[in-house]
């Protein structure tokens, strides 16, 4: 009989004997060291018991760590994929307008109230005009323009210009975010809140920015350039940039049209604004089409003027966009803000929109809905069916029913717990915060919605209908009341394979494509771009190997792992102290563009209070001179006797004779009346009526010196006209 060592003793007495049963336990610290020869076998069995508690603990104890680890990487994983908060709409679409999703390298033609994202490209044709809306920002397109966006989400909205003109109005700008126009020699960083208008020219190799309200920072060629109020800067080069300095000239038809929408923005904005937050996207359309009215059960909510039979998520159609999934796009030209943000309700036997919190960030969704379980497997929901897919053999279908302000949403692409909880809080008001969290955990099983009981709330297509984005309304399939109450809903997306028309929409047609050269040039950029979408062809293969499902978290993580950042020339980064720094500067030391040979003179600037400077103006033309140097060094020009000093101005602009014509790059003003009041009024307070000009561009009489004692010995007989007096730039008259 083998007896047992004595560190195996101290082993099974020691901190083990927690892992064996009380009255194991018992017996060995009675029977000590000295009993084990008589009762080695007994000793031998708790032993090996002792051995295999601590066994079964440790590989206990490594399963729960590998289990919090997985976790935390799906968290991880969950986290990296959540998609962007904010999204663009296309607001407004004029002429031909193309369009290429993210992920394709096809064109098709724009459709109004499609959700932009990072990776799509916009194009304009000649005499075309399209309107992006940001929330916080709209961004207009003129003709033979290309833009596409780096980054955008709840703090950057980065935009890429590689062709064309842009006019971006900044609504608001908080600490912290980042509106930021890239093209192809330089970065244009918006600093402040105004209205910046930025054309790169079909060479590629010249940008001129102009800033009609606010201050922007131009980045490139290793050199930073501020660009204050009412200046233009023209910059030409790649590696080294030469840039010319000047003031606006008149507006053009694009700002005249940039204008009148932001006046028809600024008339529905105090009503908006009192019941949603103001950066929600597609709100200012609204007021127009619809009234708020004031529901005891669900609050302010917002009654849309629509025919008899309407329901929410009916008149529209289905697409697959990237990162989302399945989206909704409604044809109405409201159809935005009430479909991607807040619930609907059934008030009154009519629907209204009650939208979330107005103090509360709003988050983007690609659609408030659940779907019908099953239906898209091919089973028909039980109940009696009419219309023409009714009968025994109908056709696979699918099913959604639109969310109610209490009902909690719960995505069906790959997102993390807090993204469930953020989502529910910022689109609805009456949400239970310990529901979303129950509903979460137990993926959506057993929750009642409710809409469910309203008549005509579910809408039914056919499934090969919906994967080919065509009209919900031209395809729906009746069912009767009793059909609806029994359908089953589930949060979880349809289980279909998107394809090439999915994508596009139904708008997938032959349109005008445009000059790759023009949409796919590399640009500059200052700050660095989110990675670029994942490839249609390789979302659509694995989607068809999961069997239609969406892909899981750890599957976009992989797919997006592979993919590259967008091809940027990063500038380099500045400090924040110039960053900030605006002071009246003049341009940088350097070569410069010598003045176009058919230019203009750009009128000078001069502002409320400030005399005109010297310079002399014939009967009929004015050929105005350069400014003083700008620098510790300039001095304030010579006065004659009898005549105002005139400060050095902090701006040189560059000065050119005036021709009877003007390229585009100078805009300079046209007219040859010399005192009529600018017409960039309008610049400054773009809401004003057109024929109040505002106090600062109201001809000023200047303020002169006490008349010598002497006349001038060169006019023994001059004396100032009592009725006309003297004006420094206006040659003195002989009597």
């Amino acid at each position: 009989m083998r007896s047992v060592p004595q560190r195996d003793a101290g082993f099974a007495q020691g901190a083990t004997l927690a892992a064996l049963p009380r009255r194991e336990r018992r017996v060995i610290i009675g029977r000590g060291a000295g009993a084990q020869g008589r009762d080695g076998n007994a000793v031998d069995a708790v032993r090996r018991r002792v051995r295999g508690n601590v066994m079964r603990v440790q590989r206990i104890g490594v399963l729960a760590m590998l289990a919090v680890l997985a976790a935390a990487a799906a968290g991880m994983a969950c986290a990296q994929t959540s998609p962007p908060s904010r999204v663009g709409r296309l607001s407004y679409v004029g002429g031909s307008v193309s369009f290429e999703p993210a992920g394709t390298r096809s064109w098709a033609a724009a459709e109004l109230n499609r959700p932009v994202t990072i990776g799509d490209r916009l194009w304009t044709d000649w005499d075309s005009r399209a309107e992006i809306e940001l929330g916080d920002a709209v961004v207009r397109l003129g003709s033979r323009t290309g833009i596409s966006f780096l980054n955008l989400d709840a703090r950057t909205a980065q935009m890429q210009l590689t062709a064309g003109t842009v006019i971006v109005h900044v609504r608001t700008l908080q600490d912290g975010e980042q509106d930021e126009v890239d093209t192809p020699n330089l970065a244009l960083s918006l600093e402040r809140p105004g209205t910046y208008r930025v054309h790169v020219f079909s060479s590629g190799q010249m940008t001129r920015v102009e800033v009609i309200r606010g201050q922007a920072l131009a980045s490139g060629g290793g050199q930073t350039y501020p660009i204050a109020a009412q200046q233009s800067a023209t910059f030409s080069g790649e590696n080294t940039l030469r840039v010319v300095y000047a003031v606006l000239g008149e507006p053009d038809a694009l700002d005249e049209w940039s204008m009148a929408r932001d006046r028809e923005e600024a008339q529905a904005a105090p009503t908006v604004t009192q019941y949603v937050p103001a950066n929600m996207v597609g709100v200012y359309d609204l007021d127009t089409y619809g009234s708020w009215q004031s529901t005891a059960q669900w609050g302010e909510a917002w009654f849309p003027n629509v025919v008899t039979g309407w329901a929410p998520y009916r008149f529209g159609h289905w697409v697959w966009i990237y990162p989302w999934g399945w989206t909704w796009i409604d044809d109405e030209p409201w159809g935005f803000a009430p479909f991607h943000y807040g619930r609907w309700a059934y008030w009154n036997n009519a629907w209204c929109w009650v939208p979330g919190p107005r103090v509360v960030a709003p988050i983007y969704t690609p659609a408030q809905v659940v779907w019908t379980r099953g239906g898209s497997a091919g089973t028909p929901p039980a109940g009696p069916v009419r219309g023409p897919q009714s009968g025994p053999r109908m056709r696979p279908h699918v099913g959604w029913l639109p969310l109610g302000p209490r009902d909690v949403y719960l995505p069906g692409y790959a997102v993390s717990g807090a993204y469930v909880r953020h989502v529910n809080l910022a689109n609805a008001r009456d949400v239970n915060p310990a529901l979303i969290s129950a509903a979460y955990r137990r993926g959506g099983a057993d929750l009642r919605y409710g809409n469910g009981g309203v008549h005509g709330a579910v809408t039914v297509v056919p499934r090969s209908a919906f994967s080919a984005s065509q009209a919900a309304d031209a395809h729906r399939i009746v069912f009767t009341r009793r059909g609806v109450l029994a359908m089953r809903f589930t949060p979880d997306a349809p289980t279909v394979t998107p394809t090439r028309r999915s994508v596009f929409g139904a708008r997938l047609r032959s349109v005008q494509v445009p000059p790759s050269q023009l949409t796919h040039r590399p640009v500059v950029a200052r700050l660095l771009p989110a990675r670029a979408a994942v490839s249609f062809d390789r979302q659509q293969a694995l989607i068809r190997a999961n069997g239609g499902r969406p892909l899981s978290a750890m599957q976009w993580a992989r797919l997006r792992s592979n993919t590259p950042a967008g091809a940027v020339r990063l500038a380099p980064d500045i400090a924040p102290a110039s960053r900030r720094s605006f002071a009246p500067q003049g341009p940088p030391r350097g070569p410069r563009l010598p003045p176009h040979p058919m230019a203009r003179a750009p009128r000078p600037y001069r502002p409320y209070g400030v005399a005109a400077p010297n310079d002399r103006r014939g009967p009929s033309l004015w050929l105005p001179r350069p400014f003083a140097p700008v620098g510790p060094a300039a001095r304030p020009r010579s006065a004659s006797p009898g005549r105002p000093t005139v400060p050095a101005r902090g701006v040189n602009f560059a000065v050119a004779p005036r021709w009877r014509s003007a390229p585009p790059m100078y805009r300079a003003q046209t007219s040859l009346a010399p005192q009529r009041p600018s017409p960039m009024m309008h610049f400054r307070n773009p809401y004003a009526p057109p024929r109040s000009p505002p106090p600062m561009y109201r001809p000023v009489e200047p303020q002169f010196s006490p008349r010598p004692a002497a006349p001038p010995a060169y006019h023994p007989t001059f004396h100032p006209s009592p009725a006309r007096p003297w004006h420094p730039t206006r040659p003195p008259r002989i009597q």
